[in-house]
């Protein structure tokens, strides 16, 4: 085993040594440095490195992809009136502006899926449905136009 040597005074480290961090660098002390440097405070003594624990990642089921139902705005004012609120109640409760409640009952704004759950939890309607996925990852049909088909690609002549 080669001879350590103390990085702060040059004299043989007798035994393993210690490891401090000073000033932001990690050192091997002697026994001597090593209880001036603590005692002093200017070093703080090396402990153990905690494990970092490595995550696998989570098996994400197939995400939904959810969208609005057309007739959103007729099933938001009929659950809106039967349980007898105005626009404003159902914007206070909703923790949006009355404007956004009228422009959704009319059909002008489409809610985003965030405020589609709200609402669904709030009035107890159904305004969310999975969107179908069409031919994920297939292979288009052999008889379909592709972009190369189409393109006329020009050629350098210099080459």
């Amino acid at each position: 085993m080669p001879e350590l040597y103390c990085e702060v005074c040059g004299k043989p480290i007798v035994g393993s040594g210690h490891r401090v961090i000073m000033d932001g660098a990690e050192l091997l002390v002697c026994d001597d440095c090593f209880m001036k440097l603590t005692r002093s405070g200017r070093a703080v003594p090396v402990t153990a490195k905690p494990r970092e624990v490595k995550l696998k990642p989570r098996r994400q089921a197939k995400e939904e992809v959810l969208e609005v139902v057309d007739n959103y705005p007729d099933i938001i004012r009929g659950a809106r009136e039967s349980k007898g609120w105005t626009q404003a109640a159902l914007a206070q409760r909703l923790k949006v502006s009355e404007a956004l409640i009228k422009k959704i009952e009319s059909g002008k704004y489409k809610p985003t899926v965030e405020l589609a759950r709200k609402i669904e939890a709030l009035l107890n309607v159904k305004l969310l449905q999975p969107i179908e996925s069409e031919g994920e990852g297939e292979e288009p049909p052999e008889d379909a136009l592709t972009f190369g088909d189409v393109a006329v690609v020009r050629r350098d002549r210099s080459s």
